[in-house]
């Protein structure tokens, strides 16, 4: 593929934030930079952080002002930058790829990308966020009107997953011009090191959707037929109430919680760890996920069809908010180290497979040389 020049547009980008979304942004500019894109990202200033700033040669980002919007006030983590449009609107490049249907950041870069001619690519990193009542009410006001905008007007729409394709393609964005590409990780950063401690890890934003009262609720069940220990690593606004709810249980003693971690930390953290939970409620494709299964963690999770995407056969289920199914699950897993070793070590080929940069770059790659054709 010829260089392309390439504007990127993200509410979160590492290591300005910590998480899955942010992370695979940085990764995928650092990787076509050195393929010879000249990647240009926009993104909010968070923290006092430079306007500008050089990552390596081709890689440059741009983070732009927010202003205080009345949904600041409930928490929501969804910034809106006025100069973006501008911006982006001037801009001299041969696409615009958009991160997150559900951010306005998304909605005025496509804006501007229509309104100068460019091609657009807005990637779903999940098609909504179970929050609050009254945040989920704000989502569904916003994702049936800006977010079903942006999903129908983009030239191309990228999905993790066959069930995100599919309420996609509901929410009106056309079915020629969906993709399914799923985010991807480095698997050496994550090899298996040494021996594995019979203990849980679980990473990632302490919000409801993460169903993280269920996982404790399990845990208390389970020490009274075998404590197993339990690490929480993220932060957010549940963080009160889980650790109030861990020392409520009873469990307080098996349970660690990790407010801040560097990426180093988690990686290690997994690498030790026999088992990874994923007892949420909703998801898309958490990178978190990969990374525990690129660990060789045995993964125990929610039977949602996101995940069994993923893992098929090769994962343990239970159903969504069941505390004590869980805890049978876990007592089952942990009472047979044949299982944890075989269910590991399929999950760490399954990253390599289906779920690492070798694989999935030359799909996106692919999908930019066909918009700019179009």
């Amino acid at each position: 593929m010829n260089d392309l020049s390439i504007c990127r547009v993200t509410h979160a980008l590492y290591p300005d934030v910590i998480g899955g979304h942010a992370v695979f942004c940085n990764e995928l500019s650092a990787r076509q930079a050195d393929l010879g894109h000249p990647i240009q990202v926009f993104t909010a200033r968070r923290y006092d952080l430079p306007r500008n700033q050089l990552v390596k040669n081709g890689y440059h980002i741009t983070r732009l002002n927010s202003v205080w919007m009345p949904w600041d006030s409930l928490g929501m983590q969804n910034p809106f930058t006025p100069s973006l449009y501008g911006v982006v609107h001037g801009f001299n490049c041969d696409l615009v790829d958009a991160h997150s249907h559900l951010f306005w950041m998304t909605a005025l870069a496509v804006k501007a990308a229509i309104d100068t001619g460019k091609p657009v690519i807005t990637t779903v990193h999940g098609v909504f966020a179970l929050r609050d009542w009254l945040s989920n009410l704000s989502q569904r006001l916003y994702l049936s009107s800006v977010g079903a905008w942006v999903l129908r007007n983009s030239s191309r729409v990228i999905c993790l997953t066959d069930s995100d394709a599919q309420e996609v393609a509901r929410l009106g964005a056309k079915t020629r011009d969906i993709r399914v590409i799923p985010v991807a990780i480095d698997p050496e950063e994550f090899r298996p090191q040494g021996t594995k401690r019979e203990t849980i890890v679980w990473a990632g934003r302490l919000v409801p959707e993460k169903g993280l009262e269920t996982l404790l609720e399990a845990i208390s069940i389970l020490h009274r037929k075998k404590p197993i220990s339990l690490t929480i690593v993220g932060d957010g606004p549940l963080r009160n109430k889980l650790t109030g709810l861990a020392h409520t249980l009873g469990i307080s003693r098996l349970v660690t919680f990790r407010f801040k971690l560097p990426r180093s930390e988690v990686a290690r953290l997994l690498q030790e760890s026999q088992i990874f939970v994923l007892p949420s409620t909703k998801e898309g494709l958490p990178m978190v996920l990969l990374e525990a299964m690129a660990s060789g963690n045995t993964v125990i999770a929610s039977r949602l069809p996101s995940i069994v995407d993923v893992l098929g056969d090769d994962g343990l289920y239970f159903t969504s908010g069941e505390s004590s199914e869980l805890a049978d699950v876990i007592l089952q897993a942990t009472g047979d180290k044949g299982l944890l070793q075989l269910k590991g070590q399929r999950a760490h080929e399954i990253v390599k497979e289906r779920f690492c940069w070798k694989v999935v770059l030359p799909l996106l790659e692919d999908v930019y040389s066909d918009v700019v054709a179009d």
